[in-house]
Order: structure tokens, then sequence, then C-alpha cells
């Protein structure tokens, strides 16, 4: 479990003390309205920063790189709270594992899509790999 996993916590901790974040106080819009479909056409594009589509995108990424990386289990990465603890628009899965479902079931495989590259570079830098 990613709460109880001291060196992942460890790392981020580490990462945010020496590293210097140039995704924050970026201009975003809000639209509660298609998430689904919003977070679906990051995939297929490139993300936008409009919440909380985004959050959705960013916590399937970062799901797939703790199974990938850490051998932590998709589903249990993504019904973590501190998934994404500094994002107030992030949703755990549990919470809203209808449009989770909906969203990974249409995406598929999300390591055929480009539009995670940044993303996957971010959650790398954070997790120090």
């Amino acid at each position: 479990m990613i709460k109880d996993n001291e060196t992942l916590n460890q790392r981020r901790k580490l990462s945010y003390m020496i590293n210097v974040w140039d995704d924050v106080s970026l201009p975003y819009t809000i639209d509660y309205d298609n998430i689904i479909n919003n977070v679906i056409k990051f995939f297929e594009t490139e993300s936008e920063l409009v919440y909380p589509a985004k959050s959705y995108f960013v916590a399937i990424v970062y799901a797939k790189c703790l199974e990938k990386y850490f051998s932590i289990p998709f589903y249990e990465s993504l019904d973590y709270e501190d998934l994404l603890f500094d994002d107030k628009y992030f949703v755990k899965y549990s919470n809203n594992n209808d449009v989770y479902d909906k969203i990974i079931e249409k995406i598929g495989d999300i390591w055929q899509y480009k539009s995670i590259d940044k993303t996957v570079e971010y959650f790398k830098k954070e997790f120090l790999i």
C-alpha cells in the first residue's frame, strides 16, 4: 500500500525539497460537464488545464506509473487518497469508480498515447526515477 510505503514517501519528500516545479500557478478552467469525454480527449490529443478532467487524467497516469515502476496495483494506487495530494480536484477511485471505469474502458492501454509523456516525466521527477 502506498500509504505504508516509506520508500515512496521518502522519495516524494526528497523530490519536493530538491526540485522546482514549473506547473504551479498556471491558468486553468473548470468544467464539470463532460468529464469523461474531456479525459478521453486528453489521452487522444494533449491534456489541457481543465479541471477536474485534468485530475482524472493525471491520476490514471500516476497509478499506471506506480504499477509499472513500483509494482503497486493500479486500482490500489488509484484509490489512494494522497495520490495527487496537492490537487484539490482529485477524486479517488472508490469515490467515483463509474467515471474512472468508463474512461479506462474507452482508452485501453495508456502506454499507447503520446499525450502522457509529460505527465510520466513529472511522475519520474516526483518519485526520483
